[in-house]
């Protein structure tokens, strides 16, 4: 009679851990060598949280970002808004002059402070244009020059909520960093040296995350020596928040190692109440978690804020195997009290269904691998790559282990109460059969129905609590100075001074006028900052500064003489609006901080607004940190449709192709999709939203659920095969793997809840709902896989 294959497979196991038992000293020494040198890397790891760092640097809107930046600098200001009771007391002047030169003087990276101290002042006289800045001689002492001051900062558009709110209660102190990294050999700095495409064909590498939060570092310990109640300052802008966020993230990554660790340790402890049963899977999973890790370091992969859950993920999906194995161990060794026989037939038991439930969960995770979000893609990537080494270290390291450690075997069966427990579960999963389907099948339509109502969302400023002073900061900045963060948009007309066409400068104006009416629910235009207000500045003053002459002149050749005394004058003002040849200049839109779903119809109404004016008149390049989040949101949905797309078809494939039939393989994909329509139901009743992380549980969970699922039905198949009665493989299947699914869900469970702890919203909704979704999928593993089994399939 020709053996079953699965049969054949078992006895594989079992001579391999036999083999790895008669070497152990041998491999263990290899193994561990090869981990020591992995994790020789691990100092060089490195961390980016920087908007850009969602996207591959290959990607059109990064290209598009970085060209913005080579030609006009870093448009991500570090805001300083400073809160008094009037702006324009003396004593507050001086003290707000006293910190810009501070600021100026004593901080690392920075290109340009910009406050009122040295906001430009274009005026004139009847002999020539004078532009100086706004308190080119000090703070006047005398009460009326002040005042006189106060009156024109009022009366200037540009100041408006760039340097002053409308009640003169807010300030600001703008920081430009530079655009290039002080590391290596960047000795130049095109922006200062007239470079463009033409010019110049050596690449820069652009300031670099570290080198920015030194800088806010520095000023942020700098700010607490000014801080006053009549000095009351609030720092926001894309940097600090990213700044913010890698600060969270490093905090939370190794306070959630130690946290994980501690709950599966002390869970391990109360399940089999031995220390090898702790110290076993614990070393299996800091191998795991080491060698990963390092790897990535290895290849140049930053820790980021989608893959700071990899550690984590990685110490509470590696246990699962561990506990399979080490529970049918000591199960056996009590019962035979021969350790080698104990070990050989646990492998030979497991080894198979361990193996298929890495394949499966590394497939499942290795969907994200072709995500265009970059830190998804990676997230994906790595932890496949560390399932797979979790794996080896599993059938491995284990045998070993087992083989070293002096165990006691147990005479008195201890666990006689979950294994009567389990027996009721089965009975249960039998005789309700039918309710139990039905029920089932009410959870997946309803949320199937709450589904279509979820949201999806993409703003990193909400990951932080409601009471974080970043999210506060850049919340009352926008609120009282219209905006934080930026579109920008590059107009290229291909010529050599095409700036000074009138009809060129017309048209801004017509679109700067109706973007300022574009309005969202939560979104305002803010600000917009073009060349026209230089213009217009240059044209009022040439004109014995008369309000009436705040326009654009309408002569190409006037248009050009202005600009040319502007430049003459000794500012340097146009190198940020316009390039040396006049033909590209900028538009920069001010909006605030909220959800960047709400920006892509925006970028769309942009698109479509600036490619039909300009349409042959200019080239429209729309970028920033706004259309770069927008774009990120609209790929992670996209790609994250693809993935569980894939993640799906895959598992269901191999299930179909590792159980050995196709009508079991399709009834156990039933339990593993229940869970993550609960998880859907969940977030959509509770207002959770469909975010960056949100999106990754479904295929995280199916990973981990399919696990339990093929240990039910590798099981029941082995005893289905011998009895040839449903109810009675059904019960055996519970009274020898239920527990260890029991175990392994109620580790995995906590694992993740201990991500509840997280300062961040965002991990903490990821922890809740992952959580949960695991121990539901305990419960249609337990009892709804029993009930599919029972009501479709037929004794023969």
């Amino acid at each position: 009679m020709k053996k079953n294959w699965r049969l054949s497979v078992e006895e594989k196991f079992e001579n391999f851990s036999k083999l790895v038992i008669k070497h152990r000293l041998k491999t263990l020494v290899f193994l561990l060598l090869i981990v020591v040198y992995i994790a020789s890397n691990l100092p060089k790891i490195t961390f980016d949280t920087s908007t850009e760092g969602f996207l591959y640097k290959d990607d059109p809107q990064i290209v598009m970002y970085d060209a913005f930046r080579n030609q006009f600098g870093r448009d991500e200001k570090i805001v300083i808004a400073i809160k008094t009771k009037d702006v324009f007391n003396k004593e507050f002047l001086k003290k707000l002059f006293t910190l810009h030169k501070d600021i100026e003087e004593n901080l690392p990276y920075i290109k340009e402070v910009t406050s009122l101290k040295n906001a430009r002042k274009t005026i004139g006289n009847k002999n020539e244009l004078i532009v100086e800045d706004l308190f080119q001689n000090s703070i006047p002492e005398d009460a009326k020059e002040l005042e006189k001051i106060k009156k024109f900062v009022k009366n200037n558009q540009i100041y408006q909520d760039l340097y002053i709110n409308k009640d003169a209660t807010f300030t600001t102190i703008m920081i430009s960093t530079n655009t290039y990294t002080s590391l290596g050999s960047n000795n130049f700095d095109p922006l200062l040296e007239g470079f463009d495409e033409q010019s110049s064909n050596k690449k820069l590498d652009f300031i670099t995350v570290e080198e920015t939060n030194e800088l806010i570092s520095k000023l942020e310990h700098m700010l607490k020596k000014y801080e006053a109640d009549n000095f009351k300052i609030y720092d926001a802008g894309s940097p600090i928040v990213t700044k913010n966020l890698q600060t969270s993230l490093m905090k939370d990554m190794s306070t959630f190692i130690l946290y994980v660790v501690l709950t599966i340790a002390i869970l391990l402890f109360l399940t089999f109440k031995k220390i090898s049963g702790i110290i076993i899977p614990l070393f299996v999973v800091i191998l795991t978690l080491l060698s990963t890790i390092g790897l990535m370091a290895l290849f140049g992969y930053p820790i980021t804020s989608m893959t700071q859950i990899l550690p984590s993920l990685l110490l509470a999906v590696s246990i699962g195997d561990s506990i399979h194995i080490l529970s049918i161990f000591y199960h056996k060794y009590d019962e035979s009290g021969d350790k080698n026989l104990a070990i050989s037939y646990a492998i030979s038991h497991s080894g198979l269904a361990v193996f298929m439930t890495s394949v499966t969960t590394a497939a499942s995770l290795a969907s994200f691998a072709i995500s265009d979000i970059a830190p998804v893609a990676a997230l994906g990537i790595f932890s496949a790559i560390g399932v797979t080494i979790a794996l080896i270290f599993t059938i491995v390291f284990i045998p070993i282990m087992l083989s070293l450690f002096p165990i006691k075997h147990r005479v008195k069966d201890e666990d006689s109460f979950l294994d009567a427990f389990m027996i009721k579960v089965a009975n249960f999963s039998i005789n309700y059969y039918k309710s139990i389907v039905a029920s089932s099948l009410i959870v997946i339509v309803v949320s199937l129905v709450l589904a279509s109502q979820m949201h999806f969302s993409h703003n990193p400023l909400h990951w932080f609590k409601k009471d974080n002073n970043v999210r506060v900061n850049t919340q009352t900045i926008d609120k009282e100075l219209r905006g934080s963060i930026s579109i920008e948009v590059v107009l290229d007309t291909k010529k050599e001074n095409g700036v000074y066409n009138p009809e060129f400068l017309n048209k801004i104006q017509k679109v700067t006028k109706e973007i300022y009416t574009y309005k969202g629910e939560n979104y305002f235009i803010g600000k917009i900052v073009t060349i026209n207000d230089v213009l217009k500045e240059i044209n009022m003053a040439l004109n014995e500064n008369k309000q009436e002459f705040y326009k654009i002149p309408q002569n190409q050749k006037l248009i050009a003489q202005e600009f040319l005394l502007f430049e003459n004058s000794g500012s340097d003002d146009l190198e940020d609006i316009v390039d040396n040849r006049f033909s590209k200049t900028r538009i920069s839109i001010k909006a605030p901080w909220v959800d960047s779903v709400e920006y892509v119809e925006l970028i769309k109404k942009l698109e479509t607004l600036l490619n039909t004016e300009f349409k042959d008149l200019a080239e429209i390049s729309i970028t920033g940190t706004l259309p770069i989040l927008s774009t990120t949101i609209t790929k992670s949905i996209e790609s994250s449709i693809e993935s569980y797309i894939i993640a799906f078809g895959v598992i269901a494939l191999l299930l179909v192709v590792l159980i050995g039939s196709f009508k079991l393989g399709f009834l156990s994909m039933i339990p593993n999709l229940t869970p993550i329509m609960f998880a859907l139901a969940f977030m959509v009743f509770y207002n959770l939203p469909l975010d960056m992380f949100t999106i990754l549980i479904g295929a995280i969970a199916i990973g981990m659920v399919v696990d339990d699922t093929i240990h039910y039905m590798h099981n029941f198949k082995r005893y289905y095969i011998v009895h040839k009665n449903i109810d009675e493989a059904i019960r055996l299947t519970l009274h020898s793997t239920g527990r260890a699914i029991l175990i392994t869900s109620v580790v995995l469970s906590s694992g993740f809840l201990v991500f509840m702890f997280a300062s961040m919203n965002n991990l903490f909704n990821f922890g809740l709902i992952t959580g949960i979704t695991v121990l539901v999928a305990m419960f249609t593993n337990l009892v709804l896989s029993g009930s599919l089994i029972k009501m479709f399939l037929t004794n023969r």
